[in-house]
């Protein structure tokens, strides 16, 4: 049966008020969508507005997650989910899977009336006969669908599709714009992290390069950080992994009185079981709460300064394998807490802190390095200089109580090292830096002002007698022996004393008188103390200009040797020569080695002056092996200090080597008194000479008190008669006991003997008289120049 007009204008309108009525919930839906700031109200919203709207039984809202490429359940009201704004079983969907997978990869709506005849129809809670799938798209761009399911086939409309597809451009809209504005404020974010970043990592830079002390450097830098994070507490650790040793170099505590730390001493012991330490240890940050914090205090894993913090925070640095460390923050505020920016912030720092702190401690070692002296760690003479300077300057305008310079000075450190090495003479230098330590007070300044001097400043002296009883106890101090391996070292010191009194009109000035009288004492025997008086000033003066013009006279070869022969009293042929030196002074013509070999040996010249004899002394010998066929013998004069050099043995063998000359053709002549020094070195120096074949002398001989030991004890080949024995003969004396005495004894011993200092003709008869076979001395023959040496060698004797 047919409709009738007035039914079909009546379903026309009830149409009409639906589409009026469903356009005005839309009108409405927009206004709303619109005062809605979040995307996840914005969606519940849909969702809400759907059933509500178009009397749905369920709608559900996925997103898409690009990273992770599939749907997201973000939304779902209905049957299932009954309770606004929460998912109870919330499912995430791959593209392509299911109707919604479909509908999210393809782009395009899904429209199904019976699911039984869909096969990719996926049942969730329970099946349902129809189902309506819309992409949500923005510009193309997938961003989700909207789904909702029915109980009924069919149910759908082109009406609802329509509806649906408003909603999901609308909701598209509004997900790309907080979308938009979340990328936007994340951005400017990270703008303003990167800003803050930026201009801390300047300022780190800055204060890096500006700062003039690590006490400066610190307090700058915990500004830097107070500025971007609230802290009541800043602390920097830092732990040493070689030495096993903590230490806190900044710290900076509301608890504790907000004073600016310096240099905390930490123990070890207590610190291994802190944070810090764990942080430290695992180089990992960390952040903890106030009942985090109750329970490690408990344990006694924290160090309290006051009350227990409510937060706290820590981010560790590297700066070597052997340094590493951690920035410390602590709040006692219950609304001041640290965030993950907050550390993010301190991770960022402390990479480049690490780089700051680094760079510091190098600056204050190179610091140290340029003042210190490396061997001893005492301060250097650059260091010293300037605190003389200063506490001079403090004396005159204060009129301060009396200063005091010592200078220090080693008796024969040369020796010391060429014979036990260098690594006994440092290891000799720094036990001796700290026993003159022991006698200073802590205000003292103890200096090693180079080679084997030290320097002393006393300030704040209330009479002069206390300098020279620092002087006396520091000399008191060196009588203990310094054990070397297997060796023991025994050295002496000389001190020279000076003021600030009428003598001195410069802290320059005092260094000098200081340094005088440490001259004199060696003058005056050593191991002695001296107070400088301007008495001494000129003999110093003297005696420094000496040396000055020894080592150019060294350095311009103006040392020259003359040659004494020794002459073989049955025939007066040419047995041998005594090789004397001279200095030819430009100014003072020649000079004795009398006047400047005591010189050489106490300012440690003499293996110099030792070494340009030897070379001579091979050299000479060669020419003379050049004109004739019987050569005589060389006799040299090494000082005795040679020999305890383990070098001197070497020396002699590479002259025989260097000149091809026989070893037995190089006599070394040593004297008694000098022997009695260290005759034990000195046995064993003769043996490995003998071994070379070299022969030996004993001058002087007869005027000691062992000289029968000690040719029992060392392997002389020749005595050498001392010249006082020889000026007792004389007309009335002709016949000297005790010359026939020795000339029994070296018989015995099958030892040859010369007889020194032959002056007169009378003297030579009587030795003559007494079978004498060899002499010496200026009525025989005067020392002579290299030249006529050698053309006395080319004759071959004497005229007499």
């Amino acid at each position: 049966m047919g409709s009738s007009p007035d039914n079909k204008l009546s379903n026309n309108q009830l149409s009409l008020f639906e589409k009026q009525r469903a356009l005005e919930a839309l009108v409405e839906f927009v206004e709303e969508v619109n005062t809605i700031e979040t995307i996840k109200d914005a969606v519940w919203h849909v969702a809400h507005h759907t059933i509500k709207a178009l009397n749905f039984e369920d709608c559900v809202i996925y997103l898409f997650d690009e990273e992770k490429g599939y749907l997201v359940q973000v939304a779902a009201f209905g049957p299932k989910n009954p309770v606004r704004q929460e998912i109870l079983n919330p499912i995430t969907i791959k593209l392509g899977e299911g109707v919604v997978g479909k509908c999210a990869q393809s782009k395009t709506s899904s429209f199904i009336n019976d699911t039984s005849e869909e096969p990719e129809y996926i049942i969730d809670d329970r099946a349902r006969a129809s189902e309506l799938a819309v992409p949500i798209l923005f510009r193309g761009k997938l961003l989700g669908v909207i789904d909702s399911e029915h109980s009924l086939k069919n149910f759908y409309t082109r009406d609802h599709l329509r509806y649906v597809k408003v909603l999901a451009s609308v909701l598209a809209s509004k997900v790309a714009l907080e979308k938009n504005i979340l990328q936007l404020e994340e951005t400017l974010k990270e703008k303003s992290v990167a800003h803050k970043l930026s201009e801390a990592y300047f300022n780190i830079s800055e204060i890096t390069h500006d700062a003039q002390s690590p006490e400066e450097f610190y307090s700058q830098l915990h500004n830097l950080i107070r500025k971007q994070i609230n802290t009541e507490s800043f602390c920097i650790v830092l732990y040493d992994k070689e030495k096993n040793l903590y230490s806190a170099p900044f710290l900076n505590d509301s608890e504790h009185g907000s004073q600016l730390n310096f240099d905390l001493n930490l123990s070890t012991e207590q610190m291994q079981q802190t944070l810090v330490a764990e942080v430290i240890r695992k180089q990992s940050p960390l952040i903890a709460d106030n009942k985090e914090l109750q329970k490690r205090y408990q344990l006694g894993q924290t160090i309290r300064y006051g009350k227990i913090p409510y937060c706290w925070l820590a981010v560790p640095f590297e700066i070597n394998p052997e340094l590493s460390g951690a920035i410390a923050l602590q709040s006692y505020d219950e609304k001041v807490t640290f965030s993950e920016s907050d550390l993010n912030f301190l991770s960022f720092l402390s990479k480049h802190l690490s780089v700051a702190i680094d760079r510091n401690t190098k600056d204050q070692k190179l610091q140290y390095q340029a003042i210190h002296d490396s061997i001893t760690g005492l301060a250097n003479r650059s260091l010293f200089v300037d605190r003389i300077d200063h506490a001079y300057l403090r004396c005159q305008r204060n009129s301060a109580p009396t200063i005091a310079v010592l200078f220090i000075d080693f008796d024969n450190f040369k020796q010391i090292n060429d014979s036990y090495g260098h690594a006994a003479g440092d290891l000799l230098l720094r036990e001796t830096a700290q026993r003159m330590k022991k006698q200073l007070r802590t205000s003292d300044t103890l200096a090693r002002i180079g080679g084997d001097e030290f320097a002393i400043l006393l300030e704040d002296l209330d009479n002069t007698n206390f300098a020279i009883t620092i002087a006396q106890r520091i000399l008191t101090s060196m009588n203990e022996t310094v054990t070397f391996g297997k060796q023991s070292i025994v050295a002496s010191l000389s001190i020279g004393v000076a003021f600030n009194d009428e003598n001195c009109e410069s802290p320059q000035q005092m260094m000098k008188n200081a340094d005088h009288a440490m001259y004199h004492a060696k003058r005056s025997g050593k191991n002695k103390i001296e107070v400088y008086e301007s008495s001494l000033h000129y003999a110093v003066v003297y005696e420094k200009k000496l040396v000055t013009e020894l080592e150019q006279a060294i350095n311009n070869n103006e040392l020259l040797f003359y040659y004494q022969p020794i002459v073989n009293l049955n025939d007066f042929s040419v047995a041998g020569f005594e090789a004397l030196m001279r200095w030819d002074h430009p100014d003072k013509g020649i000079i004795a080695p009398g006047e400047f070999i005591g010189i050489a040996e106490q300012y440690d010249l003499i293996q110099a002056i030792d070494q340009k004899l030897l070379e001579t002394a091979g050299n000479t010998l060669k020419k003379w092996r050049q004109v004739t066929s019987t050569p005589p013998y060389l006799t040299i004069n090494i000082s005795a200090q040679r020999f305890t050099d383990n070098s001197f043995v070497g020396e002699i063998n590479d002259l025989i080597r260097k000149f091809s000359i026989p070893a037995q053709s190089l006599i070394i002549e040593v004297t008694e008194h000098l022997l009695m020094k260290n005759i034990a070195k000195a046995r064993l120096i003769f043996h490995k000479l003998k071994s070379l074949g070299i022969k030996l002398s004993l001058d002087d001989f007869g005027t000691g008190y062992s000289s029968l030991s000690y040719l029992n004890q060392l392997p002389f080949d020749l005595i050498k008669v001392d010249r006082s024995f020889i000026a007792s003969l004389n007309e009335k004396e002709s016949i000297s006991p005790i010359i026939n005495a020795i000339k029994a004894m070296a018989t015995s011993m099958e030892l040859e003997w010369v007889a020194e200092g032959i002056e007169t003709n009378y003297q030579l008869d009587a030795l003559c008289k007494m079978k004498c076979n060899l002499g010496q001395g200026f009525y025989l023959a005067k020392p002579m120049p290299e030249k006529e040496a050698l053309a006395l060698v080319r004759k071959g004797k004497i005229d007499i």
